[in-house]
């Protein structure tokens, strides 16, 4: 699972412990092979059988649905969870769209796909207030805040609130070795990584707004003079469908860290996408974690949701400033903040990190703390009370019914105009 994987499996888990009267299900599509568990049941779907889906329940918890599901909304609640600032990350995806026009109308489409989704949903969930200050923005301009609604909700908190990603809830193993599969045994052409090994770790995907290519540069340089120093790259492909193959960034990376002679020497790269549940043994294996990124319009509305994995597995995190996690690090001295591309920077903030055991410590426990305050029973309190007690204060649903329509006409149009394109 990918980030909207994480955050549905454990919010199906958190509503299922938390509102014990309710039915919980996690609908996931029909190829996945997630399992049920004591809080929840799992529905596979298609897109057949999304709408028999909608039917059964009162309240429906998505990142989007698509509009062929509108008439299955009728006389229920949908809470839309826009966990990201998508306008912002789909200006970076389609940067990758060389063709002016076809670029335009991709992005138009998603976003008369966008204002759909706004218009349709009774409560919004975000990750953050950058984010939620955004939203509120386009909720403004698309009339959807009301004298009506700011009248039943002077702060807007029960028509839109930030739920921010939580961590893992399993307790933090340290009293066993990490997995083998951590371990990459030398061989020729290759150094291996051993036990004992400095080992830092990217866990974030490898896409257009991140640039690993400064990270393995400093790596590089550093392993130069300390060649116990090796950087571990994992989720080097994201898995949604809509991102290609083998993005451009992680072809960067490859031909950076080849050119350099640091690919298996300094930099060893874990093809493919991790299943959820092994990378606790990396987080368990590694010194700290690393990673570098572009500080645009996209980071600073983003939540760098592998950042949890790293908090949970209390390692230090040497990161690009410029997001709201990244100033989470600078103001509770999680690690070390760096500028964009300052490849110098990073290469300083690793060896502060490696030779400064006192700070380390005290950044690991800073991490121990404020673990405590990222449970994701903490983290989506506002998204438990409207599911124990839902009482939306958005616009009426017969006052939206002839935009939505207009926003689904609008949609329908522009995605028939993008496959064209094609």
């Amino acid at each position: 699972m990918s980030a909207p994987g994480i955050r549905a499996y454990h919010m199906a888990q958190v509503l299922g412990r938390t509102v014990p009267d309710a039915e919980v299900t996690l609908g996931a599509p029909d190829y996945s092979d997630v399992q049920p568990e004591p809080e929840f049941t799992v529905v596979l779907y298609s897109r057949a059988s999304l709408n028999w889906l909608f039917y059964r329940y009162d309240i429906i918890i998505s990142l989007s649905f698509p509009p062929l599901s509108l008439p299955a909304m009728a006389g229920r609640h949908f809470v839309l969870d826009f966990f990201s600032n998508f306008a912002m990350e789909w200006m970076e995806v389609a940067r990758s769209q060389r063709h002016a026009r076809k670029r335009w109308t991709w992005y138009e489409t998603q976003r008369q796909y966008m204002n759909l989704q706004f218009t349709a949903a009774d409560y919004i969930i975000c990750n953050n207030y950058r984010q939620r200050d955004f939203f509120i923005g386009v909720l403004q301009s698309l009339g959807l805040i009301s004298g009506a609604v700011y009248d039943r909700d002077h702060n807007l908190r029960r028509l839109i609130a930030a739920c921010p990603h939580g961590i893992r809830p399993d307790r933090l193993r340290t009293d066993a070795p990490p997995a083998a599969t951590f371990l990459i045994p030398p061989s020729e052409g290759s150094t291996g990584v051993s036990i004992h090994d400095t080992v830092l770790l990217w866990n974030a995907g490898m896409v257009g707004w991140y640039d690993p290519v400064t990270a393995i540069r400093a790596v590089h340089r550093l392993s130069e003079r300390r060649p116990e120093v090796k950087l571990v790259c994992i989720g080097t492909r994201y898995p949604d469908p809509g991102f290609p193959a083998e993005d451009p960034t992680f072809r960067a990376a490859i031909e950076c860290a080849d050119n350099l002679g640091a690919t298996d020497q300094s930099v060893f790269f874990v093809r493919g996408w991790l299943p959820y549940e092994e990378v606790t043994a990396y987080l368990r294996g590694a010194y700290l974690g690393l990673s570098t990124y572009f500080n645009n319009a996209e980071t600073h509305y983003s939540h760098r949701t592998r950042f949890l994995d790293l908090i949970w597995g209390e390692l230090p995190i040497v990161c690009t400033h410029g997001d709201v996690l990244s100033d989470l690090v600078d103001r509770r001295q999680l690690g070390i903040t760096v500028p964009e591309g300052d490849v110098d920077a990073v290469v300083a903030a690793l060896e502060r990190l490696i030779c400064d055991t006192a700070f380390y410590q005290q950044c690991v426990t800073n991490l121990i703390a404020l673990k405590q305050e990222l449970s994701w029973e903490q983290t989506l309190a506002p998204l438990i009370a409207f599911c124990r007690q839902p009482r939306p204060v958005a616009v009426a649903t017969s006052q939206r019914l002839i935009p939505l329509l207009r926003r689904t006409a609008g949609y329908l149009v522009w995605r028939l105009v993008t496959k064209v394109m094609r």
